[in-house]
């Protein structure tokens, strides 16, 4: 008897470990627990078991009280987050030696029921010759056998005659073949857990942490250590019902309700999202944590699962941002030498040539020298648009533009940049959608892409010019910098010269880069093509194989209506009695710096003009209450204190109503600036300006 109930207590031991591992990994499903509780009394020599400590209230199945000589066995329920194991609650089973002993004589009368059976099935099948049907199945085993491994010579299992007449051989050799089975699959649960620790350690390495929302409550319902230090808490602080919003308010930096209330409803709606957060601790370390969330469908009676993936890549963020700047500084560094450059050049040759019109001895000697300063500064000039295309700072008189018929207008030029070994061809056809832009600087920007093809066939080739209407969706627009979708027009420009490698190809664009020889170019052409491409609105790329050619692709937003005509201060007058006109004109000029405004205010002088000075936006309105009205109003856009050009302008307007508004104008923040201004029919003249530049504006706004 004492075997027989220690025999139970083991089995019993064993049925309590195997029902508490399943019920551990489902404490949070109490219908799951029921069903697994409902699964071991049903199973042999249990009666009864219980569950505590999960609930508010024990978990039951079958009987455990009243019980005729109990035999109970308890068993911890505990939950593995992250190696650490936690209890949770206990499992109690329940039997009887009674039954027991019981059933052990109802197993003893089966089995000898059974056996008999057998003996006289196989007595049966021997006297009627059956053999067949017991050789059938053990062959169906042997082919089964045969194909889960056809290298094993373990599971070749033969019948002859002999056994036929011996069951025994064959019998052993099935037992031979399904221990071999058994073997190999132990074997492959070994190789299945050593993988699954490679895959936790690799895990642990990268620093992934693991978390679940409920969906339904918004809170945390699962998380490991290395998810919860991520977000400087402990688990036990994750797992309070207010850890998302107190999360959201105390650590996330630029947190935006709205987007918050977005992402929410985007995963409730069965999206998957990728995106980094800045949390900043309790230390006030900022911290960059990309996270990956991915909802899971519902499954019948359980809430809507959150499972989140988190990964902390504060150092990676870090490591890019010293890469940025490094290569913003080397590009800063660049433009800075190549401007220095450049311009102590200019400067040279300005200064040299007025220190000999000194000595020079003739007035024609004189002459030479001041056109050769002249020269000189309107280089400096147009080095210093190409900055301002580049800084996407220039100022722009955007008109409506058919490209063809510009390309057409531009041919004598292209032809003449090229010479005469290059070919030129030209679009089919004309029929594109018309683009909005300025078109002085757009001949200057193809130009430019011109001349760099020209550059890149010394040997001659072809050119070809290729214009076309393209819609860019988001997908194609995440594929090329700066980009956005939208409608454009393409110009392209590709060349058949020697092209590049991916090393120039990438400082393409950069300012003041050029692989050509000191003295052939300042390396500021694809700079100013990008900055005036995105200044109007649109983007460039460059597409380039090393010893086929290079392709420039100038993208420009199409126009949707035509705006009203613009004037160009730059054009001569057609008028013969113009200068007529500016005798004793009345102009207020209105500069802070103070060499500038004399210049220009003799400039005026020699005009024949009446000048008043203004040195800010609010010196001019304190002049305009005792001012003689002005017939133009000459003011610099950039000017110091609360009002700039344009303000000045518009709060001189109630004083001059019939004052005409020109405007001066080297840099702006912003470029839009101008549209703005010269859409109310005023005018505006770039510097530096020569004093003939000057008359003509005047006049135009005059007239």
């Amino acid at each position: 008897m004492n075997t027989t109930a220690h025999q139970l207590e083991h089995h019993i031991e064993t049925l309590a470990s195997l029902g508490s591992v399943q019920i551990s990994q489902q404490a949070q499903h109490p219908e799951q627990i029921q069903s697994i509780l409902d699964s071991l009394v049903a199973s042999q020599d249990l009666v009864g078991a219980r569950v505590t400590g999960i609930g508010p209230s024990d978990i039951v199945a079958g009987q455990v009280t009243h019980l005729e000589v109990p035999l109970a066995v308890t068993t911890p329920l505990v939950r593995d987050q992250g190696g650490v194991k936690t209890p949770i609650g206990t499992l109690t089973v329940y039997a009887t030696l009674s039954s027991s002993h019981n059933r052990s004589i109802v197993r003893a009368i089966l089995i000898l029921c059974v056996a008999g059976m057998c003996i006289a099935v196989i007595t049966l099948a021997l006297y009627s010759m059956l053999n067949r049907s017991i050789l059938t199945p053990l062959d169906e085993i042997d082919q089964g056998l045969k194909r889960s491994d056809p290298a094993q010579p373990d599971f070749a299992v033969s019948f002859n005659e002999i056994s036929q007449r011996h069951m025994i051989d064959p019998l052993r050799s099935i037992v031979d073949s399904i221990e071999n089975m058994r073997a190999r699959i132990i074997r492959s649960d070994r190789v299945s857990v050593q993988q699954q620790l490679r895959l936790a350690r690799a895990i642990e390495i990268a620093g992934v942490g693991y978390a679940s929302i409920d969906m339904d409550k918004w809170c945390f319902c699962d998380c490991d250590h290395t998810f919860a230090a991520m977000l400087d808490r402990t688990t036990a602080q994750i797992f309070k019902p207010d850890a998302i919003e107190s999360i959201q308010r105390q650590m996330m930096l630029d947190f935006d309700r709205e987007k918050n209330n977005a992402r929410r409803a985007a995963v409730l709606n069965g999206e998957t999202i990728d995106e980094t957060f800045r949390l900043i601790w309790r230390s006030g370390e900022i911290r960059y944590i990309r996270a990956i969330l991915e909802p899971q469908p519902a499954t019948a009676g359980s809430p809507r699962m959150l499972e989140l993936v988190a990964q902390d890549v504060t150092d990676m963020r870090l490591t890019e941002q010293r890469a940025n700047q490094a290569e913003r500084m080397s590009t800063i560094g660049n433009l800075t030498g190549g401007v220095a450059h450049d311009f102590n050049n200019l400067l040279a040759i300005i200064s040299g040539n007025i220190e000999l019109t000194e000595v020079a001895e003739t007035d024609a000697e004189r002459s030479a020298y001041l056109d050769n300063a002249l020269t000189a500064v309107a280089r400096g000039a147009a080095l210093t648009q190409q900055l301002l295309a580049f800084a996407r700072n220039q100022p722009l008189s955007p008109s409506i533009i058919a490209p063809y018929k510009l390309l057409t207008e531009m041919l004598p030029m292209i032809r003449m940049s090229l010479g005469p070994k290059v070919a030129l061809k030209l679009p089919s056809h004309p029929g594109n959608w018309l683009i909005r832009a300025d078109p002085t600087q757009l001949e200057a920007c193809l130009l430019n892409i011109v001349i760099n093809a020209g550059d890149a066939m010394p040997n001659g080739g072809t050119l070809t010019l290729t214009i076309s209407d393209r819609k860019i969706d988001p997908h194609q627009a995440r594929q090329i910098a700066g980009a956005e979708p939208g409608e454009y027009v393409c110009i392209e420009l590709a060349d058949s010269g020697h092209g590049m490698n991916r090393a120039v190809a990438a400082k393409a664009f950069e300012p003041f880069f050029t692989t050509k020889n000191v003295g052939k170019g300042t390396g500021m052409g694809l700079s100013m093509v990008l900055g005036f491409a995105q200044q109007s609105g649109g983007f460039a790329s460059l597409h380039t194989i090393q010893g086929r050619g290079t392709a420039v692709r100038v993208f420009l937003p199409r126009a949707i209506s035509r705006p009203q005509v613009q004037q160009d201060a730059n054009a001569p007058p057609e008028e013969q009695n113009g200068k007529e006109i500016l005798k004793d004109s009345h102009v207020l000029l209105i500069e802070d710096e103070a060499q500038l405004r004399k210049l220009y205010a003799t400039y005026l002088e020699s005009m024949g003009c009446k000048v008043t000075e203004a040195t800010s936006g609010e010196h001019a309105v304190e002049l305009a209450r005792t001012l003689d009205p002005p017939t133009v109003i000459l003011s610099d856009v950039v000017l110091p204190g609360g009002l700039n050009g344009v303000d000045t302008a518009d709060a001189l307007a109630p004083y001059f109503p019939q004052a005409a508004v020109v405007f001066i104008s080297g840099f702006s923040e912003n470029a839009a600036l101008h549209n703005e201004m010269l859409a109310a029919g005023r005018i505006l003249l770039s510097k530096p300006f020569s004093r003939a530049r000057l008359e003509a504006a005047l006049i135009k706004a005059i007239l």
